[in-house]
Parts: C-alpha cells; structure tokens; sequence
C-alpha cells in the first residue's frame, strides 16, 4: 500500500458530522497545508451527507466541500475521521456508513480515525480484524458488535499496517497526527508538536519581519 501512496497526490478527505472535534485532527491538517514546502502543500476538502452546515463540538459551522455521492476515493491519499463526544449523531447515518463500506478494498487510501470515530469504521465493517484503539467507554465496547476487546491495543495511538489504518484516543491528538504524517513518508519528530515549554526563547528568536 505505501507504494501506492507514493503515487497518489497530495489530497486529503476529512468526514464531518453533527458534534465533530476540530481540535483533534487540527495538529495533522494544520501541518499538511502550513508547514510543508509549498510544493508538497496538501489539498484538504470535508465531505458530509448533505451540504448543509456541520455544527463541530465547539459551535463552528463548517460548509462541506462535497456530498458522499460526488466523491471518488481514488483521489484521496488520506481520509480523516475526527472525534465526536455523542457517536450516536453520526452513527445512524446511512449515507455516512454506505460511503465508509466503499472503503472496505485492499486498495483503499490511509484511514486515521481519533477518539469515539473508530466506531464508525466499525459500523461499516473496517475494524473485522484490525487491531484498534479509541476513545469509547468500556460498556460502550463491550455492547456494541462490530467491536472486539480482543482487537483494542489500549494503547494512545496504534497503526495497524496490514491494514493502513490508524487509530487513537483524543487526547494523544499530536501523537496522532505525527503516526499518521510517518505513514505518510514525512520524516518527523516525535516532538514535533511538543510546544513550547521544551525550550527557552530569547527574545531575538521571537522578532519577526517580512523577507
């Protein structure tokens, strides 16, 4: 599969939905259109059942660029799946779960999937399997079918390479972000995202003028 990521452009599809976490995918979609050389920028587009406006978890209202039935996943290099506190607002969504089923090949792009959003996959059938983590209470795991104790790594963030997918709990959202950019081939730290207490600054370092 990492052959094949190689070839593909760089463009990504982050799936939103009712309640969806900005904050846990911001690390890896930030980095994918900030940081990179302007040749290796990423294409990012949101895709929902409808057009309508997608209320994240924290109130923003996000227009998606396309509908599930106007997407081809063989453009996409990368599909995002971000958090949402209550999965029940995504989770009945039959136009969700009929694209996500799409996804079930051998040949389908990297999946990273944080916090409750690997019972998504679930839903559709990805996780049969596939060693996982999330961010789900136990009760949760342990009475809904398509998930498996016996599959949960418990651990922050895992890849199941066989796979090509990645999963992880919310709060590891840099950790996160930097499996899914290594997946990717990019040659990054673990600290990348680390912040600032790590360091101490002087003052010539945080001047900053237009070159």
């Amino acid at each position: 599969m990492k052959e094949r990521i190689l070839k593909l452009k760089n463009k990504a599809l982050v799936i939103i939905y009712p309640g969806f976490s900005l904050y846990e995918i911001n690390c890896l979609t930030s980095y994918l259109t900030i940081s990179l050389e302007e040749k290796d920028i990423w294409t990012i587009e949101t895709a929902a059942s409808t057009k309508d406006p997608i209320i994240s978890e924290d109130n923003f209202s996000v227009n998606p660029s396309l509908i599930f039935e106007e997407l081809n996943i063989n453009d996409y290099k990368l599909i995002i799946l971000p958090g949402i506190i209550d999965y029940t607002k995504a989770i009945d969504d039959t136009k969700l779960i009929k694209f996500l089923k799409k996804l079930n090949t051998d040949t389908r792009p990297l999946i990273s999937s944080i916090s409750s959003s690997p019972i998504l996959l679930a839903k559709a059938g990805l996780l049969k399997d596939v060693q996982f983590t999330a961010g789900l209470y136990e009760e949760t795991i342990e009475s809904f079918p398509d998930l498996s104790t016996n599959q949960l790594t418990r651990t922050p963030v895992h890849y199941d390479r066989e796979n090509n997918i990645i999963t992880a709990i919310g709060f590891a959202f840099r950790e996160f972000a930097i499996e899914t950019l290594k997946a990717l081939n990019y040659d990054v730290q673990d600290t990348l995202f680390s912040g600032t207490l790590l360091k101490k600054y002087s003052k010539e370092e945080l001047i900053y003028r237009m070159n």
